[in-house]
C-alpha cells in the first residue's frame, strides 16, 4: 500500500530503503547523444536524506526493527557515518554483484552496490530460524533498468522476515505485503 510517510503513524520492523543519492551520469556517448547528464529521477543531498529517515525512524519503528539500506561506492562511508550518527548499529555489509556497471573515466567498471543492515543495539529483528544462515553475502543477480534492485533482496527479506511489517522508502513498485513510498511507483 502507498504511504504518505509525513501522515502515518504506522510502525514497522523492517525498513528497506533505497535513497536518491546526489549524482549525475557517466559521460555522454556517441551512441546516445541525446542523453543528459542529470539522473531520470530527483535526487536528494545527503543532509536531506538524512534528514528524512531520522524522522521516519524515530516516528514509525517498532522497537525491534532493522534498516536495510542501499549505498553506493561514492556513499558508503557516509551512509554508515549517517546511521551511527543516529544510533544504529552495522550489522552486515552485503554486496549486490549485478555483472555489469559503468566505468567512470573509462578506468574501472563500478559493477556493485552495497546492501548495509543496520540496528539499534538490543533490538535486532533476527530471522526467522529456517532462514537463518541460508543467504550470502554476496548477491549475484543481472542489474536491468537503472536503480532497479535485484528481486532476489525482496525475496530474502520476504523469507528472513515472514511475519514483519515491511516499508520501502523511495520504492519504484508496489510489492504485496509491504507498505512503499516513493514518486515513482
Amino acid at each position: 500500500m502507498l504511504i504518505d510517510i509525513y501522515q502515518t503513524d504506522n510502525k514497522y520492523s523492517i525498513i528497506y530503503t533505497d535513497p536518491p543519492w546526489q549524482q549525475k551520469k557517466g559521460g555522454l556517448r556517441k551512441c546516445r547523444p541525446n542523453q543528459k547528464k542529470d539522473l531520470d529521477y530527483n535526487t536528494m543531498s545527503l543532509s536531506e536524506i538524512e534528514l528524512l529517515h531520522k524522522n521516519f525512524l524515530a516516528k514509525n519503528t517498532e522497537e525491534k526493527h532493522n534498516v536495510f539500506c542501499w549505498a553506493i561506492d561514492k556513499y558508503l562511508h557516509e551512509t554508515e557515518t549517517m546511521f551511527e550518527n543516529m544510533g544504529y548499529k552495522l550489522h552486515a555489509r552485503m554486496i549486490w554483484d549485478k555483472g555489469n556497471g559503468i566505468a567512470p573515466a573509462f578506468t574501472v567498471r563500478f559493477s556493485h552496490e552495497y546492501l548495509l543492515w543496520f540496528y539499534k543495539q538490543g533490538n535486532i529483528v533476527m530471522p526467522c530460524k529456517e532462514a537463518r544462515g541460508k543467504y550470502q553475502t554476496v548477491i549475484r543477480e543481472a542489474s536491468t533498468v537503472h536503480s532497479k534492485k535485484p528481486q532476489t533482496v525482496y525475496q530474502m527479506l520476504e523469507t528472513m522476515f515472514p511475519s514483519d511489517k515491511k516499508i520501502e522508502l523511495f520504492a519504484r513498485q508496489s510489492r504485496e505485503n509491504w507498505d512503499y513510498f516513493g514518486e515513482e511507483v
